[in-house]
């Protein structure tokens, strides 16, 4: 089934299907090795619905799997928090997937990110110009032709932490991708020992941010799939 099942792409906080998925090629190179491609927005982001109210995006997981759970076994592709959505579809059985590649994804993203309260400022909160990574995220948004506020509530949106009951769940097969460099998701290894079909690979040399568009990141992905 893997040579068959379309390919669900979903991005990282701040950007787009097209920003954070085009310039490296995944949508080019999945659709001319003949694999169907379902592109997702994450709800606040590109062409999904936009809200400055951090609980309207409570049901964040089931939003994402509203787009494609009607498809069967799907392959899902993730990256960092739409990596971690789509590991929550697959363990709240919100939709069913042959197999899950994930990027930028660790033991952190089972706990609400520490620094959301400051990386995200409320609507209406000025970003201290010493606060780094709010200014990053600000300019990511931008880049990206997103709202920086809606992105805010998004990531300060109220979570139901995966438990390791609903983790042993997922059945699929599994492949982590990390950053070497990475210092964001926490330790691979934690996350897949937590999973019962799951592989670790990491790639050398490279962060978080760089590992979207990384050639053998994608390399990896790629031979996991079948493509």
């Amino acid at each position: 089934m893997t040579e068959t099942a379309p390919v669900v792409l979903v991005h990282g906080i701040g950007s787009t299907t097209a920003h954070g998925w085009g310039p490296a090629g995944w949508l080019e190179i999945l659709r001319e090795a003949g694999r169907e491609v379902i592109p997702v927005d994450l709800p606040g982001h590109g062409t999904s619905r936009r809200d400055t109210d951090p609980a309207a995006y409570a049901d964040a997981a089931k939003e994402v799997a509203e787009a494609f759970a009607d498809r069967g076994p799907v392959a899902g592709v993730g990256f960092s928090a739409g990596g971690g959505l789509l590991l929550e579809c697959a363990a709240r059985g919100l939709a069913a997937f042959d197999r899950l590649a994930l990027l930028g994804v660790g033991p952190r993203v089972l706990k609400p990110p520490a620094q959301a309260d400051t990386a995200f400022p409320a609507t209406g909160e000025e970003i201290d110009p010493a606060n780094v990574a709010a200014r990053l995220f600000r300019n990511l948004a931008r880049s990206a032709g997103n709202d920086f506020a809606a992105i805010s509530a998004f990531a300060r949106r109220p979570r139901n932490p995966l438990t390791p009951v609903e983790l042993a769940a997922v059945t699929c097969d599994v492949l982590i991708v990390a950053g070497e460099r990475d210092r964001t998701a926490g330790r691979p290894e934690e996350l897949a020992a937590q999973l019962p079909t799951a592989s670790v690979e990491v790639i050398a040399g490279a962060d978080h941010f760089s590992l979207q568009s990384n050639v053998r990141a994608m390399d990896a992905v790629l031979r996991f799939l079948g493509v």
